[in-house]
């Protein structure tokens, strides 16, 4: 597949450029470029091939087994739904036991252990976790520490069971180099076929689909399937830029990989400290609509909307309605930007915000603190398959809006379902399904219900004027 795809975009070049005369000879003359480009494959996949491991993963699930009498299936139709999820409860509780694969690369090794890095999905709430080394070397690992929050986790293994351990750890790259364009190969264990390599290339950058807290990933149109997670997505040089993560379901050509930046900080963390810490502002931000952008002359920036008390940046003198442009002299051009900037500095450092308060620009200093435990106090919720950017109220927005509870839509993908039926910026979604929403947990928990029993979403919301207004998204 991959030389076909390099044979196809060189042998259109070559068709374009070569006079009709030559049309006879033109497989000679591209027969040397084919087979350097075939080599190269070669060269990136048997160089990278020797650090990707299988995961196998064991885990034990609670079930509880119907005990119902014959024929009581017949019987179960006339009885109301919302009772019916309770008849299974009258069986006994059992543990079954259920085993999951994905893919690892090994990324360091020291004296005593080999380290592998891999998505914390692959391995969480996992009893046992075995790593396979090539064709018959399986290994009881270790978790070293995981971090939810991007779907990273750390593994590592006696070094003393891996053979020839040194040869065996990928080149990392640097993800910031990444281009639109650029040809990259999946290389995994999709469907416990091991050591399967896809080829594609980068179809976009910075993209945030809604899985995690801090997303930033590498879209790739390399084929990635099912087991492929936590499988490298190198470049032409046979570096690692990404961690194969996720596909959006009933969709082609659409991989997504963490940036291995990121990956590189998130893994250094759990090997210091044996999990992530990460820096704290302590505010609630927007990024600028086209409309404000123009009207302030700006093409860059968020706009502060709430502060919390007590935070890093009260005790510095942030203000709502701030709008923080540059964070070290480097230009913030949305809510990611931002949080991953205060994410990445250490605890107790200082930096120097540039802010915009009315007409003048200020240079405020600030003193990091730590992100509090399970919390995510500065950037939005995204929901790609809605077409929705949401983020909590104020309680001064709620009495704007005339509303005790609610969340506010802050953007809105064009041709998403919820720009197909009439749901824009601003307004602020009050229940979903008649079911009261009092925050974007709520929302989430609400939706993700509604997804998995494929039930149409109904939105009651309401627009800053006061208007009530009802949307239903049944595809998406």
């Amino acid at each position: 597949m991959a030389v076909a795809l390099f044979g196809t975009t060189l042998l259109g070049f070559a068709q374009d450029s070569v006079a009709p005369k030559a049309e006879v000879k033109a497989p000679t003359v591209l027969a040397p470029v084919l087979s350097q480009a075939q080599e190269e494959l070669h060269r990136i996949i048997n160089k990278v091939a020797p650090s990707v491991v299988t995961i196998f993963t064991y885990k034990e699930v609670k079930v509880i087994e119907p005990a119902l009498p014959p024929g009581f299936e017949e019987f179960k139709k006339f009885i109301p739904p919302e009772f019916r999820d309770f008849l299974p409860f009258f069986g006994q509780p059992k543990v079954k036991k259920e085993r999951a694969l994905g893919s690892g690369f090994i990324f360091k090794v020291d004296q005593n252990w080999v380290y592998i890095l891999t998505n914390n999905h692959v391995v969480s709430k996992a009893k046992k976790i075995i790593v396979k080394v090539g064709r018959l070397k399986e290994v009881t690992a270790e978790l070293v520490g995981s971090d939810p929050q991007t779907d990273l986790a750390v593994l590592k293994v006696p070094k003393k069971e891996v053979p020839d351990a040194e040869h065996r750890v990928a080149q990392l790259g640097d993800s910031s180099k990444v281009r639109v364009g650029d040809f990259v190969v999946a290389i995994g264990n999709p469907f416990g076929l091991e050591n399967s390599a896809t080829f594609g290339i980068v179809s976009a950058l910075h993209r945030r689909i809604g899985l995690d807290q801090y997303e930033n990933f590498i879209q790739t149109q390399a084929p990635i399937n099912p087991g492929n997670s936590g499988g490298p997505l190198v470049n032409i040089k046979g570096e690692v830029i990404g961690i194969n993560t996720a596909i959006i379901a009933n969709a082609q050509g659409l991989g997504f990989a963490i940036p291995i930046n990121l990956a590189k900080w998130v893994a250094q963390e759990i090997l210091t400290h044996g999990k992530v810490v990460r820096g704290w502002l302590g505010v609630t931000v927007q990024e600028l609509t086209p409309p404000v952008a123009q009207a302030l002359g700006l093409d860059h920036g968020v706009i502060v909307l709430k502060v919390f008390p007590g935070s890093p940046a009260q005790m510095a003198g942030l203000e709502p309605g701030d709008i923080i442009l540059e964070v070290n002299g480097k230009p913030i051009r949305n809510a990611t930007e931002l949080q991953f900037e205060i994410m990445k500095t250490p605890p107790g450092k200082e930096v120097t915000l540039t802010v915009l308060r009315g007409d003048k620009k200020l240079h405020i200093k600030v003193k990091i603190g730590q992100l509090p435990e399970g919390k995510d106090l500065l950037t939005n919720a995204i929901y790609y398959n809605l077409g929705l950017v949401l983020r909590n109220p104020t309680k001064e927005e709620l009495q704007q809006y005339g509303a005790p509870y609610g969340v506010i839509v802050s953007n809105v993908y064009p041709g998403s379902p919820a720009a197909a039926v009439g749901i824009k910026p601003g307004m602020l979604i009050v229940r979903v399904n008649n079911i009261p929403i009092r925050s974007v947990e709520d929302f989430r928990k609400v939706v993700e219900k509604l997804t998995k029993e494929k039930k149409p979403i109904v939105l009651f919301l309401k627009d800053a004027q006061g208007n009530f207004f009802v949307a239903t998204i049944e595809n998406y």
